[in-house]
């Protein structure tokens, strides 16, 4: 293709890769040419010429005219690439392998690029998208859950003194030693320790089940490095850890009963019924917004299921190595390596990368889609989309919405951040066109599907779907 300066042809060499060919006329070098003799009439020092004031001819002499064209096309050839890239109306995935042909002096400079790119996408037919909507009504079971959920956060402790079972409380106090020296970390004098919790040493709970107050318990576990149990501090160091243990009380829940007088001490309620109604209300807000948001991540699994678009190896690699990065790090953090990890679950390192790099090229794909929506249904980022996304994040972090801002919208993140926005005003955009049986609330769902909730966040870190 033929623009005002440069010269284009591209090639298809694969599915998702080009080889561009590009003739830059060597007039369009000028400009390049004379800022690299102005750079080396800079840095160099001869005498009898001021600094910045050197002729040609003796930069040429000093340092090589060669040299300096060199340079001066190390520096025009990103923008040159970039000419040819908008000329040819094709998008790079990844850095360009380029590899000059001809730079011979007085002939047109002549390069070749060969670039990854996004693929051409036929999107599905989103009206023949069909899901169904999970049930959002509020049943009798919903409100009892909550009321049983109320009753457990107002129960009070009372001491028993028979032997303690799952779902009490114990007071104890743990002692931990290696060699007969305490290990730092392993202990907690007077510790009020939920039994079934597992959050102590792994057999802490078998050790105290069906003991009485007054019992003195001795037994080694061992420990894998990670943090100390509730109550202890510090890091426990892995390796087997002599404990003994002193239950001192034993404790069960007394929960209040069920009546009206239940019902003030939970809130301004009058009655059990008003606090039934309360709930039943709430609840009803919180079940649509996760009804809608499930109907999200439905109607997206079956735009994927419809979409016979590859995912672009380039895209799935960078997906798949920060994902195991990210998994790694939050292993690291619980003590535990990836091959750990997969002896844990019953599993393997190879199927556990292999979960991971399918997760990414479904993310890849969702994107991609998404992306697409947004172009054909000319889609955009609004100033209020930023805002409220800038809002949203001052609510969930307490931090100052001016701070946000100067953190979120600087040049490095904007991107990103209208990025994600995008692909969920183009999600929300599916939603609204696919066809979702039972789909509650019309408007509901869509709104969903287009802002950032606690909730929503919390599904796309699940699945990540459609993850920046």
């Amino acid at each position: 293709m033929q623009t005002s300066e440069i010269h284009t042809s591209a090639e298809r060499i694969g599915k998702d890769r080009v080889k561009l060919r590009v003739e830059v006329p060597e007039a369009s070098l000028a400009q390049a040419v004379t800022a690299a003799y102005r750079k080396w009439a800079n840095e160099i020092r001869v005498p009898g010429f001021r600094k910045g004031k050197i002729p040609r001819q003796i930069i040429d002499a000093r340092v090589g005219a060669d040299t300096v064209r060199e340079e001066a096309l190390r520096e025009a050839l990103p923008d040159f690439y970039s000419e040819a890239m908008n000329a040819e109306d094709l998008q790079a995935i990844a850095p360009p392998d380029i590899e000059v042909i001809d730079f011979t002096q007085g002939s047109p400079v002549v390069f070749e690029a060969t670039v990854d790119v996004r693929p051409e996408i036929d999107l599905p037919d989103i009206g023949s998208l069909t899901v169904e909507a999970p049930p959002s009504d509020v049943n009798d079971a919903d409100i009892s859950e909550q009321l049983d959920t109320l009753r457990d956060r107002f129960a009070e402790l009372e001491g028993v003194t028979r032997e303690a079972r799952r779902g009490d409380y114990v007071l104890i106090d743990l002692n931990g030693s290696r060699d007969g020296e305490p290990v730092e970390g392993a202990s907690a004098p007077d510790l009020l320790y939920e039994l079934g919790s597992r959050t102590g040493p792994p057999k802490l709970d078998d050790e105290l089940e069906g003991n009485r107050p007054g019992a003195i318990l001795r037994f080694t576990d061992s420990i894998r490095m990670g943090t100390t149990e509730e109550g202890g501090s510090g890091v426990l160091p892995g390796g087997d850890i002599s404990f003994t243990v002193l239950l001192k009380e034993v404790k069960t829940k007394r929960l209040p009963p069920l009546d009206d007088e239940f019902a003030k001490t939970v809130g301004e309620f009058d009655s059990l019924d008003e606090l039934r109604g309360d709930l039943r209300e709430r609840l009803g807000d919180v079940k649509l917004r996760m009804v809608a948001e499930e109907i999200g991540r439905l109607v997206l699994d079956a735009f994927i299921r419809a979409s016979d678009l590859e995912p672009p190896e380039k895209l799935v690699d960078t997906e798949f190595e920060h994902r195991l990065d990210h998994f790694e790090a939050d292993l690291e953090r619980a003590g535990i390596t990836l091959e750990g990890y997969a002896r844990e679950v019953g599993s393997t390192v190879l199927e556990l990368r292999s979960e991971l790099r399918a997760e990414a090229a479904k993310s890849v794909v969702a994107e991609l889609l998404l992306e697409e929506v947004a172009r054909t249904e000319a889609i955009e980022v609004a100033q209020e989309d930023l805002g409220r996304e800038v809002s949203f994040e001052a609510a969930r972090t307490g931090r100052p919405a001016s701070e946000i801002a100067e953190e979120m919208l600087t040049p490095s993140n904007l991107r990103l951040v209208a990025s994600a926005i995008l692909r969920r005003k183009a999600l929300a955009f599916v939603v609204e066109h696919a066809n979702v049986i039972g789909r509650p609330h019309e408007e509901a769902t869509v709104e969903a599907a287009k802002e950032r909730t606690p909730a929503s966040v919390a599904a796309e870190e699940a699945d990540a779907a459609v993850e920046a």
